[in-house]
């Protein structure tokens, strides 16, 4: 059964390199979703995620690795690691708005075979629209949720 990738968009307003810089930088989304995400940004490099303040004290962390980056543009990866690879690969896209800001568009390809990957898929697209929201919120008013 195909299943069809999980899309979730955003309209941020503020300047297409500022919005690119919030998701795109060595500290990934440290200020506003994540505790002590990294990346090495290339193509190739690698992308380790962490959480705490969402996951009740509980670490939770992941890995991942870029496989497209076209600054100002899309940053393409793979993450979501299982046993022989990764679970995820996710397309994000930014766009200048014609009415003053930016687009941001998260597309997650997951693999599904399991009921519980169903139940992942469904998890992550939660967190997607969770995170777009919360970057809007950091982006354009400075504030944390977390």
């Amino acid at each position: 059964m195909r299943i069809p990738p999980t899309i979730a968009s955003v309209h941020i307003r503020a300047p297409l390199d500022v919005v690119w810089r919030t998701f795109v930088n060595e500290n990934g989304w440290d200020g506003w979703f994540t505790d002590g995400m990294k990346m090495e940004l290339r193509e190739g490099g690698s992308i380790f995620f962490r959480w705490v303040r969402k996951t009740f004290g509980e670490e939770v962390t992941d890995r991942g690795v870029i496989h497209r980056l076209e600054p100002m543009n899309l940053i393409e990866f793979s993450w979501n690691e299982y046993e022989d690879g990764f679970r995820s690969r996710v397309k994000m896209e930014f766009f200048p708005s014609s009415f003053g800001g930016t687009w941001v568009r998260v597309e997650d390809h997951t693999i599904v075979l399991t009921e519980k990957d169903v139940e992942i898929k469904l998890e992550c697209a939660v967190g997607w629209g969770e995170m777009l929201t919360l970057a809007k919120i950091w982006i354009e008013y400075g504030i944390s949720t977390l």
